[in-house]
C-alpha cells in the first residue's frame, strides 16, 4: 500500500465529511460518530475540525441510542472511513500536516466555491445564499429549486449548464441563514417569487431563463406572472400543482400536504408531528442523498419554517398563475413519479399556450437532482432553442 493510495482514501473521507456540514451544524448536540479509539478516530476528528463540521467522535453507543441523523451521518461516512488504505497514512506531525493540506484542498474544490461572497437580500430583509457558475457574460439561467433543499443538490446542474450559461441558484429564505426574526418575514408564494428578482438584481441580471424544480415550479410560474418581461423562458420539472377541487393528486402528495398544514399552525404542532414527517420522508430518500434531502427536518424549528414556506407553495391554486404566461415553456414529468401526479404537469402544459410537454418513462424528484436519463439533454436542447433576451413582447 502506497502513501499515494492512503492520501486518496483520506481525500475521499474528507469529501464525505465536508458534505455533511450543512446538516451537522444544525444538530445540537453534535451528532455522534462511532469510531474505536485509535488513528482513524483521530483522523476523522482532525478532518471534521479543519472542515468546520461539528461531530462527536467516540466509541459506539448501545443499540437504540443513535438518532435518525446520527445513523444518516454514520452511513454517509462508513464506506470512506472503512477503507483499509487509511492505514498507510504517516503517523505523527507529518500525518497531521498532510491531513490539513487534504482538508484545505477538499474545501477549496467543494460546492462552496460556487457561493457568492455576499448573500442577496430581499425587500423584507430575508437573506438568500446565492450560488453561481459559468461565464458572467453568458445568458443567465436561474434554478428555483425545491423549497428547503440545500443548493448542493443542484451541483450537477451547475456543472452541466455552467459550460454554456451563467447558471444561478439560491437557498430558501429563512432556512439557511440565522434569521432570528423569521416570523416577520414573508413566507407566501409571492414572497418566494420576489426572491427570484432579488437574486437577479443582486447579480445585475436583467433577464433570465427560469427553471423550476418540484415546488420551485410554482415559484417559477408566480415569478413569470409577476414580471414577465424579465423571464426569457420557463422549464418546469416534476411540479406538484394545486389546480382546484378536481386537482389530480397522488395519495403521497395529499398526505404530505395534510402533515405540513398541521405543522405550519404553530411551533408546538410542528414539534408534535416532526418525527412522523421525518419517518415518512426517510422511507423514500436514497441513502446517498439523505444528508441533503433531510436537511429541513434537522430540528423542529427548521421543520416549522419549512412547512410554512413549502405549504404555501403546495397549497396555492396555480390557476391564476397560468393566465397570461405565454413564455416558451418546457414541462417535464415522468410516467412513474410517485410524489407529483404526472397528470398535473400535463394539465399545466395544456393550459400554457407555448408549452411543450415531455413525459419521461421513469424519474422523480430525486432522479431530477441526479440528472438521470436524458434530463440534461432535454434542458440544454430547450435552452439552445430559445436564446436569452427573446422574451415575448408584452
Amino acid at each position: 500500500m502506497t502513501e499515494h493510495e492512503a492520501r486518496a482514501a483520506a481525500t475521499a473521507l474528507a469529501e464525505a465529511v465536508r458534505g455533511l456540514r450543512a446538516l451537522a451544524v444544525r444538530l445540537d448536540p453534535p451528532a455522534r460518530v462511532a469510531v474505536a479509539a485509535g488513528p482513524r478516530a483521530g483522523l476523522l476528528a482532525a478532518l471534521a475540525e479543519r472542515l468546520g463540521v461539528p461531530l462527536a467522535v467516540g466509541p459506539a453507543v448501545p443499540d437504540g441510542e443513535n438518532g435518525v441523523f446520527e445513523r444518516i451521518i454514520g452511513e454517509r461516512l462508513g464506506p470512506a472511513l472503512g477503507r483499509s488504505e487509511l492505514d498507510g497514512l504517516p503517523a505523527g506531525p507529518a500525518g497531521i500536516t498532510g491531513i490539513t493540506e487534504i482538508a484545505d484542498r477538499v474545501a477549496a474544490a467543494s460546492f462552496d466555491r460556487f457561493r457568492t461572497a455576499l448573500d442577496a437580500v430581499a425587500p423584507d430583509g430575508a437573506r438568500l445564499p446565492v450560488y453561481t457558475a459559468g461565464d458572467p457574460a453568458a445568458p443567465a439561467v436561474l434554478i428555483a429549486s425545491a423549497c428547503g433543499m440545500p443548493a448542493e443538490l443542484c451541483s450537477r446542474w451547475l456543472e452541466l449548464l455552467g459550460g454554456e450559461y451563467r447558471i444561478v441558484t439560491w437557498e430558501t429564505r429563512g432556512l439557511f441563514t440565522d434569521e432570528p426574526h423569521f416570523d416577520t418575514l414573508g413566507w407566501d408564494t409571492g414572497a418566494q417569487a420576489g426572491d427570484v428578482f432579488a437574486v437577479m438584481d443582486h447579480l445585475g441580471i436583467r433577464t433570465a431563463h427560469l427553471l423550476g424544480f418540484c415546488g420551485g415550479s410554482v415559484v417559477a410560474l408566480a415569478a413569470a406572472r409577476r414580471s414577465p418581461e424579465r423571464i426569457d423562458s420557463l422549464s418546469l420539472w416534476h411540479g406538484a400543482y394545486e389546480l382546484g377541487p378536481d386537482s389530480p393528486k397522488l395519495d403521497h402528495h395529499r398526505n404530505i400536504q395534510a402533515l405540513m398544514a398541521m405543522a405550519a399552525e404553530d411551533r408546538d404542532a410542528a414539534a408534535a408531528v416532526h418525527a412522523v414527517f421525518l419517518g415518512t420522508m426517510l422511507g423514500g430518500t436514497p441513502p446517498d442523498l439523505a444528508h441533503l434531502v433531510l436537511y429541513p427536518f434537522a430540528t423542529s424549528e427548521l421543520f416549522y419554517r419549512y412547512c410554512r414556506l413549502n405549504g404555501a407553495i403546495t397549497d396555492i391554486d396555480v390557476n391564476p398563475l397560468l393566465a397570461g404566461v405565454d413564455h416558451p415553456t418546457l414541462v417535464v414529468t415522468s410516467e412513474d413519479d410517485t410524489t407529483a401526479n404526472p397528470l398535473g404537469s400535463a394539465e399545466v402544459a395544456r393550459r400554457l399556450p407555448n408549452a411543450t410537454l415531455s413525459v419521461e418513462p421513469t424519474g422523480d424528484h430525486i432522479s431530477l437532482f441526479k440528472l438521470g436519463g436524458r434530463l440534461g439533454e432535454l434542458a440544454l436542447g430547450f435552452l439552445r432553442e430559445h436564446p436569452g433576451g427573446q422574451a415575448a413582447p408584452r
